[in-house]
C-alpha cells in the first residue's frame, strides 16, 4: 500500500467500524429475535369497539376446547350459588357457564363471562362483563371499562358505561344513562318498557318544493355539485336540494326540507323537525337536530351533538359513525353503527 492511500484506507476502516457497531443490535435482533411478544393494547387506544371482548371470548373458548387443568390456571369457575361468592377477593376473570340472575349486586374487578343471558341486580358494578347471551343492567349499574351482549344489553335508568358498550343484536339505554362509546346494529336512546320508541306517532310531511342550493343568498357554485355559502345560511321549510353544501357560518335547515348531499357548517347546524340529510354532517360547533330529524351519514362535531326526540341516524342497511366531544340525547333518538362521545354523554327524558 502507497503512502498517498493510506488515509483512504484508514478512513475506509474506520466507517466500516463505525457501521457495524451501529447496526450490530439490529442484525442481532434479526438473527435471534427478542421482542416477540404481543404489545399490549390499553382499553383507550384501540379503534375497534369489541376489541377487548373478542379477545377475552377467543381466551376462554380456546381454553375451554382444550384442557381444563389449564383452563383452571387462568380462569375461575363460578360456584352454582353465585351470590355466595366474595367479589371483592376474586382477583382472576370469571366463568359462567349458564344463565346467571343475581339475588345481589355484583361489585368487582375481575371480568365476567357469561355462556347465556345474565340478569342484575341494582347498582351491579363490572370491570369487564361479555354474554354469549343478553344483559339486562338493573337500575344505577356502571360498567367501568367494557361491556359486549350477543343479545340486546339493556341498561336501566341511571346505567353508566364508562367507556365501551357493544351488542351483535341491539342496545338499550332508559333515561339518565351516561356513556362513551356504543355499537350496534341498533342503538335506542331512552328507551321506555312502558311506551316502546318504535311505535311513535309522526307527523304527515308537506309536499316539497325543489329548489337549487345555487340560488341561496351569497351562494358561491364550486362544482355541479358543490355550493359555498360566505355567512350563515337559512334553508326554507319543505323543499329539496340535490348536492352537497358548505356553509362558513350558522346553517339552519327548515323543518321538513331534504338535502341530498353533504353538509357541513363552521358555526353550526340547527336540523328543524322532520329535516333530512342523505349524507354526512359535519360542523366545528354544535350540532342540534330536532324531532324526528335524520341523517343517513355521519354526524361529526367538535364540539356537542344535541338530539331531539326520535332522531334517527343512519339506517339498518347503511350504518353510520356519530362523534363529538358530548353528545345530549333526548328519549327517542335512535342510531344504527357507531355513537361516540369523546368526553361523556347523556340520555335524559323528554
Amino acid at each position: 500500500m502507497t503512502v498517498e492511500y493510506a488515509p483512504y484506507v484508514i478512513f475506509a476502516i474506520f466507517s466500516t467500524g463505525l457501521l457495524l457497531v451501529a447496526f450490530r443490535p439490529a442484525w442481532s435482533e434479526w438473527r435471534h429475535p427478542t421482542d416477540t411478544e404481543p404489545l399490549q393494547v390499553l382499553p383507550n387506544y384501540t379503534s375497534d369497539i369489541d376489541h377487548f371482548a373478542d379477545q377475552f371470548r377467543e381466551a376462554v373458548m380456546g381454553r375451554l376446547s382444550g384442557d381444563l387443568a389449564s383452563f383452571a390456571d387462568v380462569f375461575d369457575f363460578a360456584p352454582d350459588d353465585l351470590d355466595a361468592l366474595d367479589w371483592s377477593q376474586v382477583q382472576r376473570p370469571v366463568v359462567c357457564l349458564t344463565t346467571v340472575k343475581p339475588q345481589r349486586a355484583i361489585r368487582g374487578t375481575a371480568a365476567l363471562f357469561v355462556h347465556g343471558d345474565i340478569d342484575t341486580h341494582v347498582a351491579s358494578q363490572f370491570q369487564a362483563l361479555l354474554a354469549q347471551g343478553a344483559i339486562r343492567l338493573a337500575p344505577g349499574s356502571v360498567i367501568r371499562e367494557w361491556a359486549h351482549g350477543d343479545g340486546v344489553v339493556h341498561l336501566g335508568k341511571g346505567c353508566a358505561a364508562l367507556r365501551r358498550l357493544s351488542s351483535s343484536t341491539a342496545l338499550e339505554l332508559e333515561a339518565d344513562c351516561c356513556f362513551e362509546r356504543l355499537q350496534a346494529p341498533l342503538i335506542q336512546l331512552g328507551l321506555s318498557e312502558t311506551v316502546p320508541l318504535v311505535r311513535h306517532t309522526r307527523v304527515p310531511r308537506r309536499p316539497l318544493t325543489e329548489g337549487l342550493l345555487s340560488e341561496l343568498d351569497g351562494a358561491l357554485q364550486q362544482t355541479p355539485l358543490l355550493t359555498l355559502v360566505q355567512g350563515n345560511c337559512k334553508l326554507p321549510r319543505s323543499h329539496r336540494y340535490q348536492g352537497s353544501l358548505i356553509v362558513t357560518g350558522r346553517l339552519s335547515i327548515g323543518a321538513g326540507t331534504e338535502i341530498f348531499g353533504d353538509v357541513k357548517a363552521r358555526g353550526g347546524v340547527v336540523m328543524e323537525a322532520q329535516a333530512r340529510v342523505h349524507g354526512a354532517l359535519c360542523s366545528e360547533q354544535q350540532l342540534q337536530l330536532l324531532d324526528q330529524a335524520f341523517v343517513l351519514g355521519p354526524v361529526v362535531s367538535e364540539s356537542v351533538i344535541l338530539l331531539g326526540p326520535h332522531v334517527r341516524l343512519g339506517l339498518p342497511e347503511a350504518p353510520t359513525t356519530v362523534s363529538a366531544t358530548h353528545i345530549m340525547a333526548e328519549a327517542g333518538a335512535m342510531a344504527h353503527g357507531t355513537v361516540w362521545a369523546r368526553e361523556g354523554g347523556v340520555v335524559w327524558a323528554a
